[in-house]
């Protein structure tokens, strides 16, 4: 065989150095693309387990209706002790319930448990696991039930379907123009059922309020050093007090009633609430009231009412501390000063230790038929009482049975006291009186446009050295608002973890044969 035919047989023989570059491109190619396949189904399986275990979310809704305002986020990363938050229903049914408060609510929870890990939350049915449902008192299918333990004592704060949510004003009104809260009329007219009161009044439903009362049942259940409010019953009380109640309840105090004429005050209570009773104290009764005000920083808060008869008995222990209910009752001459009859009075000169905790930069209450309130001096250096609300200059006091007359008899023209506080400066102990009951009733309390309400919560700071209320601003949850479903999520789920990856090494794969077969 010739050289040059030896040659050619070598040449064919040899492999081609461009061949075997392109095996090694293609095969390092695929080999790259399956490792970058793999990491991306691994980093999104980690990921996934990782957001599980530590959940990340972004708030997108337009007005943050998930996002917890910053006054309850400082409160609720101070917790130190185990909260149990006990959802009464399973998770998909409170949520659809009431659709989007509930959802908000839920999600509100959600992201409490995320800032503070000591805060636990559970889904039970009550139809499912009646027993547990047992061991807490007067439950139902869709209350939330916030508790904490200490040994054997256990403090736990409930909040209802209507809790979360804030109604019109007119609606608030009505009920109270009809002698209703809505506690009241849910238990008279619909068995007691807030879920039953949020369905037939859903029009009348106006902002959300699930961050204020989770934040205050969480006040209640952890503070430190709680408050208890103890209302006296028993001697015919001219005035129920409904949404004093409610709004003491929702900032954090112990609410409770007691028949006077039975049991004495528990040791641990710290204000006695006298609601305007028709009748005078027996003497057994204020004896009561001496002992419970003998122990260090105990209060009485007593209301009076224009059709008392008098009460002799209470007000001789009043004195004692430096205060007193006069004759008679307050009005205004100024029309700016009253609404529609001068008994229906507009007072605004407010103490300043009571203005500090009122947001208005022009405070206002309406007070009704209020009888003054005076401050008799006691003869001791102990006792140190202050005005907390008075009148204009020009004020008088009338005769109330008179008042309807075009003839009215003025007992005394001078500035006149609504409300004092007389306390004992060695013992911490008093008594606080307010002129009218009219003042912290039901009707008047849910007037947006006077502070009422504030000033009670401001008198009761000042006799119990708690700071008032968290005040959150509702939430108006309506329009814009961008949501997903469980089975939404479920679906972005799996997209982003297998669909996309598979997606990505099927084109690579496809691409790697194809120019190896080029």
């Amino acid at each position: 065989m010739s050289d040059k035919k030896k040659e050619v047989c070598e040449k064919k023989r040899k492999p081609s150095k461009g061949l075997s570059a392109k095996f090694r491109h293609s095969t390092l190619s695929m080999i790259l693309t399956v490792v970058v396949v793999a990491a991306v189904v691994l980093a999104n399986a980690a990921a996934t387990m990782v957001f599980d275990r530590y959940p990340l979310t972004i708030d997108m809704t337009d007005k943050k209706i998930y996002t917890i305002s910053d006054k309850s986020l400082e409160y609720v990363k101070k917790i130190d002790t185990d909260v149990t938050v006990t959802v009464f229903a399973d998770e998909e049914t409170y949520t659809s319930f009431n659709y989007p408060y509930n959802k908000q609510a839920m999600e509100l929870l959600k992201n409490y448990s995320r800032e503070n890990s000591r805060i636990k939350y559970r889904f039970v049915d009550i139809d499912k696991n009646p027993d547990i449902a047992r061991s807490y008192n007067d439950v139902r299918q869709m209350d939330i039930v916030f508790e904490t333990k200490s040994g054997d004592i256990s403090r736990t704060r409930k909040v209802g379907v209507s809790d979360i949510i804030n109604f019109q004003d007119r609606l608030v009104e009505g009920l109270s123009n009809s002698g209703y809260t809505v506690d009241s009329y849910a238990k008279n007219n619909l068995e007691g059922s807030q879920a039953a009161f949020v369905q037939y009044f859903s029009n009348y439903i106006q902002s959300s309020n699930a961050e204020q009362a989770f934040t205050s049942a969480l006040l209640a259940v952890t503070d430190p050093k709680p408050v208890n409010v103890v209302f006296l019953t028993g001697r015919g009380e001219l005035a129920e007090l409904g949404y004093m109640k409610t709004l003491l309840s929702a900032n954090g105090y112990n609410v409770s009633s007691l028949d006077i004429t039975g049991g004495e005050i528990p040791a641990d209570t710290d204000v006695a609430v006298i609601c305007a009773p028709r009748t005078d104290y027996m003497q057994p009764e204020t004896d009561k009231l001496e002992k419970f005000l003998s122990g260090k920083n105990k209060h009485i808060l007593c209301f009076s009412h224009a059709a008392q008869s008098d009460t002799p008995l209470i007000n001789g222990l009043l004195k004692k501390y430096g205060v007193s209910v006069g004759e008679g009752t307050i009005c205004e001459r100024d029309t700016d000063k009253y609404y529609n009859q001068p008994y229906y009075t507009l007072a605004q000169d407010i103490s300043r230790e009571l203005e500090k905790h009122i947001d208005s930069n022009a405070p206002r209450l309406l007070v009704a038929q209020s009888r003054p309130v005076e401050t008799p001096d006691t003869g001791s250096s102990d006792i140190k009482a202050e005005k907390l609300l008075q009148s204009s200059d020009a004020a008088f006091t009338a005769r109330t049975d008179e008042l309807v007359n075009d003839n009215v008899v003025v007992l005394k023209n001078a500035k006149q006291c609504y409300a004092a506080l007389g306390t004992n400066t060695v013992t911490g102990s008093g008594a606080a009186v307010i002129g009218t009951s009219s003042l912290a009733e039901d009707r008047f309390m849910a007037y947006g446009q006077y502070q009422n309400r504030e000033f009670i919560l401001a008198l009761f700071s000042e006799m119990t050295d708690k700071t008032p209320g968290i005040k959150i601003e509702p939430k108006v949850l309506q329009g814009g608002a961008f949501d997903i479903t469980q089975g939404q999520k479920q679906v972005l789920k799996w997209t982003f973890i297998v669909i996309i990856p598979v997606a990505v090494a099927v084109t690579g794969i496809v691409v790697t044969v194809r120019r190896k077969r080029r």
